[in-house]
């Protein structure tokens, strides 16, 4: 029988109601034993258990039963165990610095040892925490996979990407037995200069922070099964004081809180956030005490537990942290916390003080039982609904199979390849051509870039100057760079002249690569800000992270393998004027981030005669020139009037060869001539053109053409070598360069015949195959014999003639004289020429001028 339209909705609709009261009945079912459980726990449970569920601590040691030192010191017992035992603690957290976090399989371990110890001394699994933000916050290191934190988040504007990082991490650390991770930050960094919050904030503005944070809270809890922290309520981001050392204070009014700092902690609590972490910070406008929030009935009771109606589990921030040890004794600080709203006492500086001063507050009546109760029932809560109580102990064998994976891998890549913001080009330097180069990497922590770059052909230089470089350092890495062939150089926190780096050498250090006029690009791995502190960079990029993967992610960007997409989650403002009171103006606005074509390749291509005013007696000063073409900076050069000696016996230069080594590029040479009379015992001083390629030459050719020569015995015009072609591979196109020095009379009708004979050669070349022509002409531009090949190929030299002095001009013959030009055939575009600006004659390597065409073409 066929069931009507009406009949058919009406059983979905049937089937969706049903569904529904199932889906109802169940989660009241797990409600009620959940409530039970927590019931029966609690009621069993000794005034000085439920006081150490109370208690989140460190313990020193890889294993639980780790005998350490420090736990002795500190806690009166050696192992982490017994640390565990003697307090009755509720949790744990891990650090480097306390060797709980090696490798996956020693977490593992460690953990399955901790919840032993806990079960069998209160038969209640521990909550296991750490710090685990990702970016500049990590204490699980590789293999688990390492992603970009959150700023990096914000600027590639995806909810999506938020999300799936949270939900790997949360499998990830699960699988480790960490059960909580103290994260997302929640902060709305508005401050440039906070010195505490920075990148750790998704963005500075309140909409985008928030739409991440309750991303990531579903990424960490729904999909990973851990709890998820936000951190540090009422909001740390608007502060220049580190709370670690400092009293931080907030002056935004109520209004202000509201609009700024509010949106993400509620976008949290809808998302079903099950802890957020306090901040020691003073906000006198929610609570005018100037007691610090962690201490603030107002705010935690008053705002958090009543306006906002959160009712998870509240925890502090370190309480060995200055800003909330200032007004109050470690004796007294855990109780008022308490009193304030807190469930949970992270990290006192003194534990046993910390345990017995609450102990002692309850037998005393000033904090009643019923008062602990709630929290516990809080903490026990969380236990339970996170599995902990079912499954407190996980397989280490499944480690691998989570931890770390290829899947999980790709897609830290592909959030850090979308975060990578391009905040300059001005130089128009990115992409990088293809071609190999030489590049030092400097600064902060430059191996993981420089491995990537190298994977890219690149020979690096790696200059390591950390965040406060010495003089000498930064005199070692300018010297590099001078002989370099490009410059990328990684901030991290330059800005902060009160605690990173007080002496300003990171500024000092970028300021002297800036001044040296060679290509380089710098790049913040930490707070985009520490571009407004250098003398105009041109090329900048932002990377809000130095992980693997986002060095990976800015090689991409620099050879142009991606367009960059991010965008600026911050606005980054110029330094601040000491002098003034003014807000400083805007130097990069929210938002902002360039981008390219990436499916094109880009080239420098050059030309440049080298022969006359090259050395006293036509001896070549190879260093002059060797510098001279160092400085245009191209990938290919085309030289003309090379003077090279040959021949078994001699022990004159091959003036070729001697560039190429000084350059580190690959040569070719193509004679025309032989200028001296044979001479017995002596070799032929012989003259042509040369190519210089950072490419590897797979193929050369010296093709015959038309000339005019001036040297016996070849009076007339005849066809005679001089006309060089290599062939390079680029990205798997075949690009064909040719150069040529051609008619030294300038005879009009011999320029027919060679035009001609170019044209010819050019010819010989597949269709799908790039060209390019340098050289140079005895000609005007608007030479009519000249017309055919510009109608064959577009002439660079015209796009620079609005530079100074113009390609024509040179110091010692006249404008008509000769030519230099670089010319493109189809599929090669001219993005821009320029002839380099002259220097004193003294210092010149030649007495012509060289012309430098920036070229492209797509893939």
């Amino acid at each position: 029988m066929e069931l009507t339209r009406r009949q058919t909705l009406g059983l979905a609709a049937a089937t969706v109601a049903g569904s529904t009261v199932a889906g109802t009945a169940a989660a009241s079912a797990a409600t009620a034993h959940t409530d039970r459980w927590v019931r029966d726990t609690l009621r069993r449970m000794t005034l000085e258990q439920k006081v150490g569920q109370l208690f989140v601590l460190y313990a020193y040691g890889p294993t639980a039963a780790t005998a350490d030192a420090r736990n002795t010191t500190l806690y009166g017992v050696a192992t982490p165990a017994e640390v565990v035992a003697k307090f009755n603690l509720g949790g744990v957290i891990y650090f480097t610095w306390t060797d709980s976090v090696r490798t996956p399989e020693q977490i593992a371990g460690l953990s399955n040892g901790l919840q032993a110890a806990s079960l069998a001394t209160t038969g209640i699994p521990l909550q296991i925490s750490t710090d685990q933000e990702y970016g500049s916050v990590v204490r699980v290191g590789p293999p688990a996979t390492q992603f970009p934190g959150g700023m990096a988040l914000g600027a590639t504007r995806s909810a999506n990407f938020a999300r799936s990082a949270g939900a790997i991490a949360g499998r990830e650390l699960k699988a480790l037995g960490i059960t909580t991770d103290f994260a997302p930050d929640a902060d709305v960094n508005v401050n440039p200069l906070n010195p505490v919050i920075g990148v750790r904030s998704a963005s500075s503005d309140p909409a985008l922070a928030a739409e991440i944070v309750a991303a990531q809270v579903k990424g960490y809890q729904r999909d990973g099964r851990i709890v998820s922290t936000a951190k540090h309520f009422p909001g740390h981001g608007d502060t220049e004081t580190d709370s670690h050392v400092g009293i931080p204070e907030i002056h935004h009014t109520r209004e202000q809180w509201t609009a700024i700092d509010l949106p993400p902690f509620q976008a949290a609590i809808r998302a079903g956030i099950e802890s957020i972490m306090t901040a020691h910070i003073v906000v006198k406008a929610l609570d005018p005490s100037g007691d610090p929030a962690t201490l603030s009935r107002p705010i935690l009771t008053g705002i958090l537990r009543e306006q906002l109606r959160f009712d998870g589990v509240v925890i502090t921030d370190s309480l060995g942290m200055k800003g909330v040890r200032d007004k109050y004794g470690d004796a007294e600080i855990p109780l008022r916390a308490i009193e304030a709203g807190v469930d949970q006492l992270l990290m006192p500086v003194d534990p046993g003080l910390a345990y017995n001063s609450v102990l002692d507050a309850v037998r005393g009546g000033r904090i009643s039982e019923a008062r602990i109760d709630e929290s516990v029932t809080r903490i026990l809560k969380l236990k339970y609904t996170g599995g902990l109580v079912d499954r407190p102990y996980v397989d280490v064998a499944r480690i691998a199979k989570v931890v770390g994976t290829p899947a999980n891998y790709a897609e830290a890549q592909r959030i850090a390849d979308r975060s990578t913001t391009l905040l300059r080009n001005d130089a128009g330097l990115l992409p990088l051509s293809p071609a190999p180069r030489t590049i030092v990497v400097t600064g902060y922590s430059p191996t993981a870039l420089a491995t990537a770059l190298q994977g890219r052909g690149a020979t690096t230089v790696v200059k390591d100057t950390g965040t406060a470089p010495s003089d000498a350092k930064i005199t070692d890495a300018l010297a590099a760079s001078a002989a370099a062939d490009l410059t990328v150089v990684l901030t991290n926190k330059a800005w902060d002249t009160e605690v990173t780096d007080k002496l300003a050498k990171q500024q000092k250090l970028v300021n002297g690569l800036l001044a040296t006029g060679r290509p380089v690009i710098v790049v913040p791995v930490r707070d985009p800000y520490d571009v407004a502190y250098f003398d105009d960079p041109t090329t900048t990029l932002v990377t809000y992270g130095s992980t693997a993967v986002s060095m990976e992610a800015l090689a991409k960007v620099l050879y142009g393998e991606l367009a960059p997409t991010g965008k600026l989650p911050v606005e980054i403002p110029a330094k601040p004027d000491p002098n003034s009171s003014d807000p400083a103006p805007v130097l990069h606005p929210f938002g902002h981030g360039l981008t390219f074509d990436p499916r094109e390749t880009h080239l420098t291509v050059a030309s440049y005669n080298i022969h006359a005013g090259a050395g006293e007696d036509n001896v070549f000063d190879l260093d002059r020139t060797a510098r001279a073409v160092k400085a245009l900076d191209a990938d290919i050069v085309g030289l003309q009037e090379v003077d090279v000696h040959w021949g078994d016996r001699s022990q004159w230069l091959d003036t070729i060869a001697e560039l190429a080594g000084k350059l580190g590029m690959y040569p070719a040479f193509a004679p025309i001539y032989d200028l001296d009379p044979p001479a017995a015992g002596q070799p032929r001083r012989q003259y042509g053109v040369g190519i210089l390629s950072r490419f590897p030459l797979v193929h050369a050719e010296n093709h015959p053409i038309t000339r005019l020569s001036t040297q016996d015995p070849n009076p007339v015009p005849a066809p005679a070598p001089g006309f060089l072609e290599v062939e390079v591979d680029v990205r798997g196109r075949r690009l064909h360069v040719y150069c040529t020095h051609l008619d030294y009379r300038g005879d009009p009708t011999v320029r027919q015949l060679q035009v001609a004979d170019t044209l010819r050669i050019l010819a010989q070349d597949r269709r799908q195959d790039l060209q390019i022509l340098v050289g140079d002409f005895n000609a005007e531009a608007s030479a009519p014999e000249l017309a055919p090949l510009w109608t064959r190929l577009t002439d660079s030299w015209a796009a620079a003639g609005e530079t100074v002095g113009g390609p024509n001009t040179y110091p010692a013959v006249a404008a008509s004289k000769r030519i230099d030009f670089v010319t493109v055939g189809k599929g090669v575009s001219v993005r821009s020429a320029e002839v380099p600006a002259e220097v004193p004659v003294a210092e010149a390597a030649s007495d012509h001028r060289a012309i430098a065409a920036h070229l492209s073409f797509r893939r």
